[in-house]
């Protein structure tokens, strides 16, 4: 059913359809989360001097290398199973968990606030999605039939998925053909062409595996730097450039070599690699009044962060996981085991004589705390520790925690921001992202996942970056779904070194709009996204600590002086603005 709220945006009464926020949120959907991920970085320069974002090509983050089959591992997304399958253990109450109004520290050396101007202040706003089908999955949908003997319908509704700094994502119906489509052709304004096939191969089976996604969901991504850095789209030389404006058109050929005409023309602003200028835009979620990310310099935290009220925090200061906000098991509970993560996450909660609690207190922060599993302690772990890993990894070597805020803390919209010691160890994975509860149904199903930091302890595959990127399921693919995810972007520390040197404490965090993601380090803009594709579904708060997977190479048991890898979390805090507040849910 869809629910209709209101909720007051600058003394306005706003009608906002929830369908997706609070409605849909049902155990209808039951599908289990699948192995899909990230394994690369986006390549891309910067040129303030406070950091740079880099890529090392196609082999940047994964195992797929020559014939193998490869991972696509580093984030977790898939549509996760519509009951918890962990033991609730907390008040389920839906009473407001109380927060103290912790002062946040204020970012050094930021120069004055600078609102960046619109290109054309004049111009229309963006059409808002329907409120129908807010990701599109009816245009996936062309009616017109084929002409017996001729070309391919002309491809039709051809529009922005998503926009970055340097990739857009791009999205078309199929077209129709009374032969078969075998090729979509897709002409960039600037001599660009990209070739677009069902039997193109890559012996890289990640690469592999994005092809044909790209085939089966007619999206395109200009340019996937995670696999195509040097090889088939050539990211390396056709990259786009960011904060230029290009246009895409898109034909079909089929069998017998006929070509339809092209679509009609979409024109693409990629975004200034800082600061960029967000157009005005119309969607169901915001009032039409409603201009805050065009009124202010969303290049740091400290910016705009007065217009946000605390609305969940941890601040970790007592001796043990609070149960009112976190769960010590991930939504599909313990029995599937994603990326070929190599740890078994101790659910504290429900296993409290386990043998090893990974969770530890200093008095002002909380560890987790990774360490091999002990021989006695084999007989305790649930059958799915003893099939075959599909990565051939040996599961289950290790033990560490796990905490989630699933069915005790959710919100659609905000600032979430964690304040970490990532760990440096070899083959350690420090995680801490936003996550569906449920994917969604019918036109709702989206599974999004939102990775606000995955540090790698060692990257053997490029340089210790701290990682961020996005991932939700195909619109048009319930049933089979198909995860798209965006190019693994990456962010390097400022002045050198790595985010786990010397053991120091740094920002992570992400500001979630309507149509707009924008990731944050130590308080600066690192990378942002916008698009309609952007989440709408409630989200919950994730905090783990992988040890060996497919992605982090297995850890060397054998070397004492390596455990136990720890993860630190000094808080953990989510901000709304009034216009969201409402779309809190505090318990089952």
């Amino acid at each position: 059913m869809i629910k209709k709220t209101m909720i007051r945006q600058s003394g306005l009464l706003m009608p906002v359809l929830l369908a997706l926020a609070l409605g849909a949120c049902s155990s209808d959907s039951n599908t289990n989360p699948d192995d899909s991920g990230v394994d690369g970085v986006t390549t891309s320069s910067d040129d303030d001097p406070g950091g740079s974002t880099t890529g090392a090509g196609d082999t940047a983050g994964g195992t797929d290398t020559g014939g193998t089959t490869g991972t696509d591992t580093g984030g977790t997304t898939g549509t996760d199973t519509g009951t918890d399958t962990g033991t609730d253990t907390g008040s389920g109450t839906g009473d407001p968990i109380p927060v103290d109004d912790v002062p946040r520290d204020d970012t050094d050396n930021l120069p004055p606030p600078s609102v960046p101007e619109l290109p054309d202040p004049d111009a229309a706003p963006i059409p808002s999605p329907d409120s129908e089908d807010f990701f599109g999955a009816r245009l996936e949908i062309d009616d017109e039939q084929p002409v017996a003997g001729g070309a391919p319908t002309k491809p039709k509704n051809l529009r922005l998925d998503l926009v970055s700094n340097d990739w857009a994502e791009i999205n078309w119906a199929p077209a129709n053909d009374d032969g078969e489509v075998v090729q979509y052709n897709i002409y960039r304004n600037d001599g660009v062409t990209y070739e677009v096939r069902g039997d193109q191969t890559d012996t890289n089976g990640g690469t592999q595996r994005e092809i044909d996604k790209i085939w089966k969901t007619t999206s395109f991504i200009d340019c996937n730097y995670t696999r195509f850095s040097d090889r088939l789209h050539n990211c390396d030389v056709n990259g786009p450039v960011p904060g230029e404006t290009y246009t895409y058109e898109v034909s079909a050929i089929d069998n017998d070599g006929n070509e339809s005409p092209v679509s009609e023309p979409l024109s693409v602003t990629f975004l200034k690699e800082r600061n960029a200028p967000v157009p005005l835009y119309r969607d169901p979620y915001k009032s039409d009044q409603d201009t805050f990310v065009q009124e202010h310099d969303l290049s740091a935290v400290d910016y705009w962060i007065d217009e946000f009220d605390l609305v969940f925090g941890d601040e970790f200061d007592g001796g043990e996981i609070d149960p009112e906000k976190w769960q010590t098991t991930l939504t599909w509970g313990d029995n599937h085991i994603i990326n070929g993560e190599q740890q078994y996450f101790v659910n504290t909660q429900a296993q409290p004589d386990f043998g090893y609690d990974p969770f530890s207190f200093t008095g002002d922060s909380m560890i987790v705390n990774a360490v091999p599993i002990p021989d006695e302690l084999r007989t305790k772990l649930p059958p799915v520790c003893d099939e075959e890993d599909a990565l051939g990894l040996d599961r289950c070597e290790f033990l560490s925690g796990a905490i989630s805020s699933h069915d005790r803390f959710q919100f659609v919209y905000g600032y979430t921001e964690g304040r970490f010691k990532v760990s440096g160890a070899a083959g350690a994975l420090s995680s801490f992202y936003l996550y569906h509860r449920y994917a969604g149904t019918g036109a709702n199903f989206h599974g999004p996942e939102i990775d606000i930091i995955e540090y790698l302890g060692e990257n053997p595959y490029g340089d210790e970056d701290a990682f961020q990127t996005y991932h939700y399921e195909d619109p048009s693919t319930e049933g089979n779904p198909v995860t798209r995810s965006a190019p693994t972007m990456a962010y390097q520390k400022p002045g050198g070194g790595t985010y786990a040197d010397g053991n120091q404490w740094h920002t992570f965090g992400v500001l979630w709009e309507p149509q707009l993601v924008v990731w944050y380090i130590d308080g600066r803009e690192v990378k942002r996204m916008f698009g309609p594709q952007v989440s709408r579904q409630p989200m919950n708060i994730v905090h783990y600590l992988v040890a060996g997977s497919g992605w982090a190479p297995t850890p060397d048991a054998s070397n004492d002086s390596l455990f136990p890898m720890q993860f630190e979390a000094d808080y953990i805090r989510v901000y709304q603005r009034d216009a969201y507040k409402s779309t809190v849910k505090f318990g089952e």
